[in-house]
């Protein structure tokens, strides 16, 4: 990867911590894992036994990993409910795991969303860790910044393949069934659609220098802008879909701002990856072009990101 798709990567890395929680996140969590450390093993739950409060170890480290990734760390009954699971699982882990492969190292995985994680929770992770009858085993938490440190680790096939096709500079020319897929796909998904039309058409170089949106970000809409003659096309041949696709990337958009608030950095960027992610019905090169044409072509006439003051 060069410099540009090392960023993009980045930025798809921390939109995936944000959008997922529960099984996918521990999935992605597994996924990294195993490809930082070849030792590393996951868990499957078996039966009515379930992975016996292990959802991964390393077992030449005697290193454990038990992941707890809800929808909002900063909710009284969530920190509740992590601490809870926090001390029990890892009491569970210790009679379950410890004479079969003794535990040395115990993370509990939190994905506090880079927010950092409560008192309750490190103060019970403190506790444990100080008990005489689990001397010899150092247990702490492990956040999603410890996450991107091990990504950001690994080499390039690693962090493609954990991440799928990262946008290239150079643009293919869009195609027709992989744009019918993706407007079919848009038009399938449920998102709100009570926002209003705007009625003013901004230049394209100054709404891209008023949203902050980077030379990276700015080369994908130019060049997504050159193939608005094949959408246009499409869209005759389409009557009606650029209005119902219209309201769609204005619900993703207004989904991007509450998922990736002001204050995160380079958040203009996010917004856009995240928006590039949601409207894709599958990972693919032809399939992500096809959205990207249409971000540009929504961008340009102000459905999605800020109209210039």
């Amino acid at each position: 990867m060069d410099k540009t798709e090392r960023y993009i990567a980045k930025i798809i890395f921390q939109n995936r911590i944000l959008k997922y929680k529960g099984q996918q996140f521990e999935d992605f969590f597994v996924a990294i894992m195993t490809r930082a450390n070849e030792q590393f093993q996951a868990v499957k739950a078996y039966g009515n036994i379930g992975d016996r409060k292990n959802d991964g170890f390393d077992p030449t480290t005697g290193t454990y990993y038990q992941v707890f990734a809800p929808g909002d760390t900063s909710k009284d009954s969530t920190i509740y409910t992590g601490v809870k699971k926090l001390k029990e699982d890892f009491e569970k882990l210790y009679s379950n795991w410890n004479d079969i492969c003794p535990i040395k190292r115990f993370s509990f995985v939190v994905n506090d969303r880079f927010e950092g994680l409560p008192p309750p929770i490190i103060e019970m992770s403190i506790e444990l860790d100080n008990r005489p009858e689990y001397a010899g085993v150092k247990i702490g938490t492990f956040t999603a910044k410890d996450l991107e440190r091990i990504f950001d680790e690994l080499d390039d096939f690693a962090k493609q393949d954990i991440l799928g096709i990262i946008p290239d500079e150079i643009m293919a020319v869009v195609e027709y069934d992989a744009l019918h897929e993706t407007v079919t796909y848009l038009l399938n998904t449920e998102l709100p659609e009570d926002y209003s039309d705007n009625l003013v058409v901004p230049d394209f170089d100054n709404k891209i220098i008023f949203n902050g949106l980077s030379p990276v970000v700015s080369h994908h809409l130019v060049t997504g802008s050159y193939q608005e003659g094949q959408l246009m096309q499409y869209f005759n041949e389409s009557p009606g879909v650029k209005e119902i696709l219209q309201k769609k990337f204005r619900a993703l958009y207004e989904e991007a701002k509450v998922q990736i608030t002001d204050q995160t950095e380079n958040c203009a960027d996010r917004r856009f990856y995240y928006i590039l992610e949601q409207a894709c019905p599958k990972r693919t090169m032809s399939v992500q072009t096809s959205v990207l044409v249409l971000m540009a072509y929504y961008f340009s006439s102000c459905d999605i990101f800020e109209e210039p003051d």
